[in-house]
């Protein structure tokens, strides 16, 4: 049990966009679920703007999880590691959710149902309200989509280069990354860089010189540098990273996606799910 808590997990904080609509699609179904249900004695309550409250929970709902998957990672970037979440965090992030949803409904509760006070026990009370609406099937959720995901990508795939292509018949096309200020400058061939890894403003290039690993940090953004590129086999595989095909030793998978090993080297580079293809294009080329 210990062990699956710290197995890599999806990252569930993508772009505000997909975040909003989760977010307005999960308020929705709860909004719906307390107006056909009324729970908790809400069937027995009554108020001329009964139909308008209860959906306010909904909105509650909907508010509560975009600040969560939006703007939590913005204050807390270390514990919203992508490359770091494992199932523990996500389970971490859902009772913290949970929190929130349970401090902003019973400021909204006081307003109309006088009989839950704002004390210690009135949050256990309402947490407990809460967790009995959403709990279960979050943490249901949780765990399919981790054996889903876990099954998906749960193989070890083995690049083997074609005979057919002899190593000294490879094409070596001359690579030139220049930085924004147009001053700094790495030349190097093609069949010499490994990846390049974005952090923020700047991109670190991976390359191989003199049988040596070297490493040289360029401020650019990684979709600058895709430009100054153009070449098939060096391909966009992450938001973060851009990998060289030919470099692939062996694909292997976790519940986040594919990982890229990358020959004479010890260090992984991830494929993102939207680039995917990337791993059947090397399993049909090879």
């Amino acid at each position: 049990m210990f062990k699956i808590l710290k197995q890599p997990y999806p990252f569930p904080h993508k772009s505000v966009g997909v975040s909003l609509r989760k977010s307005l699609v999960e308020g929705a179904g709860v909004a719906l679920f307390f107006i056909i249900f009324q729970p908790f004695g809400l069937n027995e309550w009554q108020h001329p703007q009964k139909l308008w409250v209860l959906i306010g929970f909904g909105a509650i709902v909907s508010i509560c999880t975009l600040f969560n998957r939006s703007v939590l990672p913005l204050f807390f970037p270390k514990f919203f590691n992508e490359q770091k979440w494992v199932v523990w965090k996500e389970i971490a992030d859902v009772l913290l959710l949970l929190a929130l949803i349970t401090c902003a409904n019973m400021f909204y509760s006081k307003l109309f149902f006088h009989y839950l006070p704002l004390t210690p026990i009135g949050f256990i009370a309402m947490f407990f309200i809460v967790a009995l609406v959403g709990l279960i099937p979050i943490s249901f959720g949780v765990m399919s989509n981790y054996i889903y995901q876990l099954k998906k990508y749960n193989q070890t795939i083995v690049v083997q280069p074609s005979e057919t292509i002899k190593p000294e018949g490879k094409t070596r096309t001359p690579i030139k990354l220049i930085a924004e200020n147009e001053k700094d400058i790495v030349e190097l061939s093609s069949d010499d860089l490994f990846f390049i890894e974005s952090s923020d403003n700047y991109s670190t290039v991976f390359y191989h010189k003199d049988n040596t690993l070297q490493k040289e940090l360029l401020r650019s953004s990684l979709t600058r540098l895709e430009g100054q590129i153009n070449l098939p086999n060096i391909v966009r595989c992450h938001r973060s990273y851009i990998v060289n095909l030919d470099k692939v030793e062996k694909v292997t998978g976790n519940a986040q996606g594919y990982k890229l090993h990358l020959k004479s080297l010890e260090l992984t580079v991830p494929v993102a799910r939207k680039y995917s293809e990337i791993v059947e294009q090397l399993k049909q080329s090879y």
